[in-house]
């Protein structure tokens, strides 16, 4: 009977510790990072698998999946050069943060400046300020 136990609860904290979104987006991030490096097509055939065990694992639609994807996006944000965005900024440091960006990236980076515009205009709410927003942080790229 102890041994029973004893089993059920190491075989919970295993699938707990393998259910974890955060560890998994990190274990994901770090191949994606390699994969990126790397010439060798398996390494990207690799995160592919990976990603689709996590998948699996974590449910897609559940609450883990969804908080797997928040960090995921995170990782790909930064492999990608883009900008973490910062949504309580006032308009103009958004305008300022969008034209640094476009200021600061290579060609093949612009378009992580386009989503982080993209990104900001979607913080807010107003018409108005939107419009003002699209049109500032238009001009300067």
């Amino acid at each position: 009977m102890k041994k029973q136990i004893l089993f059920c609860i190491l075989f919970f904290f295993t699938v707990a510790l393998n259910a974890n979104p955060e560890t998994k987006a990190t274990e994901l991030c770090n191949c994606l990072k390699k994969a990126k490096s790397s010439e060798i097509e398996a390494d990207k055939k690799k995160c592919l698998a990976q990603r689709e065990e996590h998948v699996a694992i974590l449910k897609k639609g559940s609450k883990a999946y969804d908080s797997y994807l928040v960090a995921l996006q995170k990782c790909e944000q930064e492999l990608a050069g883009t900008p973490e965005t910062k949504p309580n900024l006032s308009i103009e440091e958004k305008v300022s943060a969008v034209c640094d960006c476009f200021q600061k990236a290579e060609k093949q980076n612009r378009m992580g400046c386009f989503k982080l515009q993209s990104d900001y205009g979607k913080t807010i709410s107003d018409p108005e300020e939107k419009k003002k927003f699209n049109l500032s942080s238009g001009s300067c790229n």
